[in-house]
This record gives structure tokens, sequence and C-alpha cells, in this order.
């Protein structure tokens, strides 16, 4: 049986480690890294590409393989614009994690526009329950701070095209691609213009607003939302929006947006006060709605032919 003396300083051991664990996560919490630095942390240069017709999920669409300099993949949907379009811009977009590449699909094939939408770096289910979630914090995590990575691979990808004018991409964000997008100005400067449709900032009151119908009790959904921002900091718009300065720049928002707290979307759109700020009257966009976004795509277009060359 152990010595009272050996309890006694194991005892002390097990409380100068919880000690310092309790230090370590505060100083932790305290001091975030630079938001630039910790996503540059997460991208390596785009090595190759390459692109396969597929045919079977509609007229010029290819199915391409973005490979960077770490051996990491992207996957993404190309359509290319149709063939009597003359200097067409590209768009290179992120759609909601429900969507992915298959953004490239939702837009209307007579678009004139090459679109190339990329594929969220997430390869887990999901649907997954706020349990869920929780277990795989780590990994979404990742996953979360490397998106902005995928949105800049594919400007990379797509301005090293023939097909491509190189000073004609557009970087587009839409619903929860928004922040990824943005902060994807970090690390291209490819992209001569961007659009933002149903985004917002303030990350962690939308964390807090979707966790607090999910999260039993109730009481879990403020701090369990406070940790996910400070995972998810470096993407916060509001922290990224100077990447975008001098850049022509459109925010398009529902004005009964259903899935963002007003105060949310308002912070966004005033980070961008030289920006062309619109408002819809509808709800928020979804990938079954086919007719907003078709019209959101012409409107997009004739916004982009309206800039100056």
């Amino acid at each position: 049986m152990p010595s009272a003396s050996r309890v006694a300083r194991l005892v002390a051991a097990v409380a100068v480690l919880a000690a310092l664990g309790v230090v370590a996560v505060w100083w932790w919490w305290r001091h975030p890294p630079d938001p630039a630095a910790e996503l540059r942390a997460h991208w390596a240069p785009l090595a190759r590409v390459e692109r396969r017709a597929a045919p079977e999920l509609g007229t010029r669409v290819e199915r391409w393989r973005l490979v960077d300099a770490a051996g990491r993949e992207v996957r993404a949907l190309w359509r290319a614009a149709p063939p009597e379009v003359p200097h067409p811009w590209t768009v290179v977009m992120l759609g909601g994690l429900g969507t992915g590449d298959r953004a490239t699909l939702l837009i209307p094939a007579e678009t004139p526009a090459h679109v190339l939408a990329v594929d969220w770096p997430w390869t887990g289910r999901r649907d997954l329950s706020p349990l869920e979630i929780a277990l795989a914090t780590p990994a979404i995590g990742t996953a979360v701070l490397r998106s902005p990575a995928v949105v800049a691979l594919g400007a990379a990808a797509a301005a090293s095209q023939p097909e491509v004018d190189s000073t004609r991409v557009v970087l587009v964000g839409a619903s929860l691609g928004v922040p990824a997008t943005l902060a994807a100005l970090r690390l291209t400067r490819v992209p001569a213009a961007l659009v933002l449709i149903d985004g917002a900032a303030d990350l962690e009151l939308l964390l807090r607003t979707e966790l607090a119908g999910a999260v039993r009790p109730r009481l879990l959904a403020a701090p369990i939302a406070a940790l996910g921002f400070r995972l998810a900091r470096p993407l916060e718009p509001a922290l990224n929006a100077g990447a975008a300065d001098g850049m022509p720049i459109l925010l398009i928002n529902a004005r009964d947006d259903e899935r963002l707290p007003r105060a949310a979307v308002e912070r966004l759109r005033a980070s961008f006060p030289a920006a062309d700020r619109r408002w819809r009257d509808d709800r928020h966009l979804l990938p079954q709605r086919g007719a907003p976004i078709e019209a959101m795509a012409g409107e997009v277009i004739a916004w982009l032919d309206g800039l100056p060359r």
C-alpha cells in the first residue's frame, strides 16, 4: 500500500498538471494566432490540374481534380461558357456545405460565363448530430481552416487554363461558403471581383443561433458556440474584409432570410461600405429553388459586365 507521502506527492503532481492545463487553455483562448498566418499554414501552391469530361452531368461539364504542392486533393466541377460567348468571366465559387462542387450544376447552362465550383475539404458525413459534431471537432476544425485554401486553389486552377482570361476571374461565395470565399483573398490575388450572396458576419452569433435549437440543455449552446468560433476565428468575415480592399464587391442578401440573424447580416454589409449592397425580396437561397438561382446568376453577370474593363 503506498505511503501517505507518496500519495501526497501524486496528488500534488496531478494538481500541478491540472493547473498547467488550465493556464494553457486560458492562454490559447485569450491569445489567438494571427488569422492570416493560420490560413497560410493550411495552404500550398497549385501543383497540377486534371480534367475529365463528364457528359453524364450535363453539357460542357468536366470533373476537375486539383492537387496542391503538399499532395492534397480538391474536387471541382467545371462548366465552360457557351462557345459563342466572347471574353466570358470565370466564376470560381463555393456554395453551402450540402452543395459543394455541385453548385456548378445549379447554374443554368446558358449562363454566359465559365463556372468552377470547388468542393468542401470535409470528406465525412454532412448530416452530423450536435454530439457527432462535438466528437469530430478536431477534424472539422482542420477542414474549416482549409476551406479558404480550397477556394484559392480553384482560382489558381481556373486562371491557369488556356480558355480563361485570368484578368476576368470572380470569386462567388454563397450561404456558408461566404466566410471561406472572403478569407481566400488572403491567399490569392487572382480574382478581379468578389460576390457574396446570402452571407453574414459574426460567426459566433451564427453558431449560437444554430445551436440554440439543436442542443439540449440550451445553456450549452453559448459555450459550444464560443469554442466553435475560437476554432473558426480565421474565417470571421469582419476580420477579413480588408483583404478585399480596392476590389469591386457585390453583396446580395435576402430580405426575409429565415436562416441568418439580421444583426449578423447587417454586420457583414457594414464591413463593406463601398460595396454595391443589394436586397432581394425573398428567403435564403436554397439549391432546390431553381428560379431564384437563375435570376441571381443573371444579376451577377449583368453586374460583372458593367464593371470597367
